[in-house]
This record gives structure tokens, C-alpha cells and sequence, in this order.
């Protein structure tokens, strides 16, 4: 049995926020700061969020106050999808969609991040990788 290994981490680009961003500046003239507040909490939740992928699982840690590690072990994945939105495109930017039949987390979203293409290639194989170590067998009812 191989050794987990860091394949990535990182955290999501707070560019995936901007149009929200834009628009507290816009309405902060008209809510008396209020919508600034609101920003501000929307960037601090961005940036406490954390993001590791290794050979084995998917961790994404979130929460500025209380802190919530979710994890996803990747011979629980399904499939993967790359979906780059025109405004994340221009940064080269995208979201990887990790479906998985977890209960607990069946859809699991790493929001706005570099290279999101290569990363899913790489989780592609450590998915049948471990498939054939464990000898899980996928089995769908539908």
C-alpha cells in the first residue's frame, strides 16, 4: 500500500467574489456601510477557507470563528467535472465539482483555482488507484 502524498492545497481566489465585491462598494453609499460589512465577512470567509488534496482524500477547511474540516475519501469519487465561467476563465482560473458517494458530502465544490484541469488528472488516477488497492467495485442503481 502506497503513502499519502500532498497532491495539492491552496484556497480559492478571491476573484470568484468580485461581482459580489463590486456590488457592496456600489450600495455602501446607499445602506450607510452596511453592505461593506457584508463584504467584509464574504472575504474573511474566502480567505479562512483551505483547501488540501492528497493521493488519499479531499480536505476543505472553512469558518473564520468556528472552524469545520470536511473530508472526502477520493475511492468514495464518482466523477469530475471542470467548470470555468467566463469571469474566472480571464484569470485562468476554475472550479473543480467532485462528485462522491458520500453521504455526508456528496457534492464537494473547490471554488475558483488555478490549474483545476491537471489537478482532476491527477485525481483521476489516485481514484483507480485506490479502487484497485481497497477492491471497491462502483455500483450504481439507477
Amino acid at each position: 500500500m502506497s503513502e499519502e502524498a500532498p497532491l495539492w492545497q491552496g484556497s480559492p481566489s478571491h476573484l470568484k467574489d468580485l461581482g459580489l465585491h463590486l456590488v457592496c462598494l456600489a450600495l455602501a453609499p446607499l445602506t450607510g456601510g452596511l453592505s461593506l460589512l457584508f463584504g467584509f465577512a464574504r472575504y474573511l470567509q474566502t480567505r479562512c477557507t483551505r483547501y488540501e488534496v492528497t493521493s488519499e482524500r479531499i480536505r476543505v477547511s472553512s469558518g473564520v470563528f468556528s472552524k469545520t474540516m470536511e473530508e472526502t475519501e477520493l475511492y468514495r469519487v464518482k466523477d469530475t467535472t471542470v467548470d470555468q465561467p467566463f469571469a474566472l476563465r480571464i484569470f485562468a482560473l476554475a472550479n473543480l465539482v467532485v462528485r462522491a458517494s458520500d453521504s455526508s458530502h456528496p457534492r464537494l465544490v473547490l471554488h475558483a483555482i488555478p490549474e483545476a484541469s491537471d489537478l482532476r488528472e491527477e485525481l483521476r488516477g489516485c481514484v483507480e488507484e485506490l479502487r484497485r488497492e481497497k477492491g471497491v467495485r462502483e455500483v450504481d442503481y439507477s
